[in-house]
């Protein structure tokens, strides 16, 4: 015999106080937050419990989960569509609201479909479309507010992003027109590593085993400072003045609400994308940026240093440094200095944190 559940008779009573979506609308968080604090869609104050009339009309107003204590299959919510009296579901419930008869009944997933199949999926294609302009819609007006502190952010860092851009240009002029040494081939792939003789064993032709030498290449230090020695040129300022520029583009000002409602469905999905990639571009162009100077920190300086004296390093260089400048050359007379001006090691702002839409939770 199946679990039954004990649903008291007047939750079956119709609760027809929703005569239009409005007012339906208007209790979709009050719902939703009854059923995260008991997880017992069907005992909120206005559920109706009967089974809805075959051929109903029927709008999907918004789904929800049960609370992890109610995941177990002992405690999943009743359905009044196929199963008014026995636990039936606890994942993507349906908050409906039915207008010929003004009420609002929490069911299944799918459950309406052995009622009204079409009716089922035309009301499901139309909350997919008006779930995603929603959701959208709430996304922008909870964080629009984030794109002005970004925006300040992004002015404080632009000269020590300029300064990290020069030392970059310098340090490759040097590099390439004046030592003219390919150093990135050595380093591009984030690892120090000399050439080694070392020792194996190996078999001869009658079986007989001999000790063979050979050059081995081995790692000597960890390099996450490497792009410093890119080739590729430093744009950090301008990439940043772009994404500065773009997030100007959603500074809608003390109108927001009624300008974000005012868009169209496109330029709406627009603006979500351009916030959270602005900011998200941002990030990665101060994380680019501290990659390049932490080649100039000491522990990179020194690490250089052991590399370039390491018999076995693949080029002969002098390597030296302070906060102030870093020295490069064929040996120690003729060292190259590339100054490094204050700026250079100011510290970014915290940018505020953002999700993509795709992962945005409203709760």
């Amino acid at each position: 015999m199946s679990l039954q559940l004990d649903i008291p008779e007047e939750y079956f009573d119709a609760k027809p106080y929703y005569r239009n979506r409005a007012a339906a609308e208007a209790v979709v968080r009050e719902i939703k937050d009854h059923i995260k604090k008991t997880g017992e869609p069907h005992t909120w104050r206005h559920h109706t419990h009967s089974k809805p009339v075959t051929g109903s009309r029927i709008v999907y107003l918004g789904t929800y989960d049960l609370p992890p204590s109610h995941r177990a299959p002992d405690r999943h919510a009743p359905c009044p569509c196929c199963s008014p009296r026995a636990p039936k579901y606890s994942h993507n419930g349906k908050i409906a609201w039915f207008p010929d008869e003004h009420v609002i009944r929490m069911i299944g997933p799918d459950c309406f479909a052995t009622l009204n199949p079409e009716g089922h999926w035309e009301a499901m294609e139309q909350f997919t479309r008006e779930e995603a302009e929603r959701r959208t819609i709430a996304y922008l007006l909870t964080n629009l507010h984030l794109n002005r502190p970004a925006r300040e952010v992004i002015t404080d860092a632009l000269p020590a992003l300029e300064a990290v851009d020069e030392v970059h240009t310098v340090l490759q002029h040097r590099l390439t027109e004046i030592i003219r040494i390919d150093l990135w081939r050595h380093v591009g792939r984030g690892s120090l590593d000399v050439t080694e003789m070392s020792r194996r064993m190996r078999r001869t032709r009658g079986g007989a085993e001999e000790v063979e030498s050979f050059l081995d290449v081995r790692k000597l230090f960890d390099f996450p400072g490497y792009q410093m020695f890119s080739p590729k040129t430093s744009r950090l300022a301008g990439r940043i003045k772009g994404t500065a520029k773009r997030l100007s583009l959603l500074d809608l000002g003390d109108e927001t609400q009624e300008r974000v409602r005012a868009m169209t469905k496109e330029d709406q999905a627009k603006a979500a994308r351009m916030l959270s990639q602005g900011i998200t571009a941002a990030a990665n162009i101060f994380a680019d940026a501290e990659a390049i100077r932490s080649g100039f920190r000491p522990m990179s300086i020194a690490n250089l240093r052991g590399w370039t004296k390491h018999k076995g390093c693949p080029v002969r260089l002098v390597i030296a440094g302070d906060e102030r400048n870093f020295y490069i050359g064929p040996d120690e007379q003729h060292q190259l200095r590339v100054e490094i001006p204050p700026a250079f090691w100011r510290s970014f702002g915290e940018l505020p944190k953002i999700l993509t839409l795709t992962n945005w939770s409203e709760d």
